[in-house]
């Protein structure tokens, strides 16, 4: 009797090692999800190492164009400015009467400021009106706010000699005068400020009736102001205005894969990466979570 114990309590071992080498196996076969993401390069580099999902990324343009690829369903993941997003959401964005109502969010990230920096030779004391001015960063968060906030000192478009560049470009010709003046927008601090400002160019406070004009394009702009010492040099406090920016998503993208993407980008994240978003926070979208996220931040209030 003892033997046969024996040979059958082996015989289960053999069978239940056999059953997990084969899941193992089963689960070292499955590939993982492809997610089309468009966004920040310091936000979306956030995500590409997650061991989870492979990670296509592309540069689309500014937040209405990836909103409009999210809605399309050309891309899976975007990072959009909460203005834009909400109005899209809601059918408000100019000559788009229709809602874009297969877009949600998975977390508020952080305020983006505007820069608006002069260069070493240039007078905007004098006002804007026939200078060289780099309005923003063509696949930058939102391409048209720097157009808007000239537009908001009371200057056209045709008063000025307005182009797009990418920053680090914008910085480089700011600096050897082949322009006047350059817009840029992100999270301070911001690599090619800090350039601009060490070559001599300034950085100028945006302040006054200006703000309140943009309010009419933006109504979620607030004012924000860039701390003295924030860059090397600062000595002074310098007021502008920002923007929230969200990570969203596909309405219809797996409820699981969300999920997991949102516990990866908190828990997750590489170690180099200077975004650290508020998961408290970060529920304080301004168009509905997808479930996804909404159950991750669920069980992480459940636990706390």
């Amino acid at each position: 009797m003892g033997r046969r114990k024996a040979a059958a309590l082996a015989l289960g071992i053999a069978i239940t090692l056999a059953a997990c080498t084969a899941g193992s196996a089963v689960r070292q076969g499955v590939r993982r999800p492809v997610l089309r993401m468009s966004g920040e390069t310091n936000i979306i580099s956030a995500l590409l190492n997650l061991p989870q999902f492979s990670v296509e990324t592309t540069d689309i343009g500014d937040s209405e164009k990836r909103l409009i690829a999210l809605q399309q369903g050309s891309l899976d993941v975007a990072v959009g400015v909460a203005d834009a997003t909400y109005l899209a959401f809601n059918g408000l964005l100019p000559d788009r009467s229709r809602p874009m109502d297969k877009i949600r969010a998975i977390a508020l990230l952080h305020s983006a400021a505007v820069h608006l920096l002069a260069g070493p030779a240039a007078n905007p004391g004098r006002g804007f009106r026939g200078l060289r001015v780099v309005l923003g960063n063509p696949v930058g968060a939102n391409e048209v706010l720097g157009e808007r906030l000239i537009k908001s000192m009371g200057i056209a478009r045709s008063e000025i000699r307005g182009e797009f560049l990418p920053r680090d470009l914008s910085v480089e010709r700011l600096l050897k005068g082949e322009v006047d003046a350059a817009i840029v927008i992100g999270r301070p601090p911001q690599e090619p400020v800090v350039r601009a400002l060490g070559g001599g160019a300034r950085l100028l406070d945006i302040d006054g009736p200006e703000i309140d004009r943009l309010r009419v394009y933006y109504p979620l702009l607030r004012r924000m102001v860039i701390p003295r010492g924030t860059y090397p040099s600062q000595g002074s406090a310098v007021h502008t205005v920002g923007v929230d920016l969200l990570l969203v998503c596909r309405a219809d993208l797996d409820k699981e894969i969300v999920y997991e993407l949102t516990r990866a980008f908190f828990e997750q994240r590489p170690e180099n990466t200077r975004i650290r978003p508020d998961p408290q926070r970060a529920p304080a979208a301004v168009i509905p979570l997808h479930q996804g996220a909404a159950r991750y931040y669920r069980e992480r209030e459940v636990s706390r």
